[in-house]
């Protein structure tokens, strides 16, 4: 949802040009909250690398049981998450941004140049 509400023209994100330094300062914010208790929650290779090379270096499926077979949680969560944050900006945001005339004006332009003629 922050990189949507950073990224969106109608809203008063960023200012041009910034936007890298807004994302890239909201990933570190998610990470330093986050980050030393469960790891680096929002990317899946984090994770699921280090838990397939261990795998993989002889600890078997060991890995993957482990507390309770969790390992599956930080893999889907964050695209789970992803879409659901992006519904959620949708509707309480993007759905609430005033249409400007310049938009209706272009499509007026378009529905005219492109009237449908009868064709008998």
């Amino acid at each position: 949802m922050c990189i949507l509400a950073v990224l969106d023209g109608k809203n008063l994100g960023a200012p041009r040009g910034m936007e890298p330094l807004a994302i890239g300062l909201i990933v570190m914010a998610i990470g330093v909250s986050m980050g030393l208790n469960c790891g680096y929650p929002i990317n899946p290779a984090r994770d699921l690398g280090p838990r397939l090379f261990t795998a993989v270096a002889g600890w078997g499926r060991e890995v993957f049981s482990a507390a309770g077979c969790w390992w599956w949680i930080p893999v889907a969560g964050p695209m789970v998450g992803g879409v659901v944050g992006a519904v959620v900006y949708l509707l309480f945001v993007e759905l609430h941004h005033a249409e400007t005339e310049k938009h209706q004006d272009e499509d007026n332009n378009v529905r005219d140049k492109y009237e449908m003629i009868a064709v008998s």
